[in-house]
């Protein structure tokens, strides 16, 4: 049984293209909720690199704005606002929308990553039941 990678340890699934594809298709559903479109070229050095660059001036925007339609955004992407104060209690020269960006980019991935794991197993399991 493959391991849960936790948040620390999501960054190397960043390299996957099949997982990244599903990534942003997570990150444009979970967003579009809001009315936030995030499209995705390809372009950029990396797909993290990209989807960094069209987060973050939202991110940074709400916390200013409309922090009650972000911890919406992080509720929905089930992203735990203790652990972001934690990380920025922690590290104080940190700057907070660029923490809850890569945070969210680290949580979607997980949740792709998670969802694989899980199908994995569940398709072993289905196949030879005992």
């Amino acid at each position: 049984m493959e391991i849960i990678p936790t948040l620390s340890t999501i960054h190397k699934y960043f390299k996957d293209t099949d997982l990244l594809k599903e990534v942003v298709t997570q990150i444009q559903k979970d967003f579009e909720w809001y009315n936030i479109e995030i499209r995705f070229s390809g372009e950029k050095k990396t797909p993290y690199e990209e989807l960094f660059e069209q987060i973050f001036p939202h991110i940074d925007k709400m916390i200013v704005e409309e922090y009650e339609k972000l911890l919406n955004i992080m509720y929905r992407i089930d992203l735990d606002e203790g652990k972001i104060n934690r990380y920025l209690r922690q590290n104080p020269m940190a700057d907070t929308s660029e923490v809850i960006t890569d945070l969210i980019l680290k949580r979607e991935l997980q949740k792709v990553v998670i969802r694989k794991i899980y199908s994995k197993n569940l398709k072993q399991n289905t196949d030879n039941p005992f």
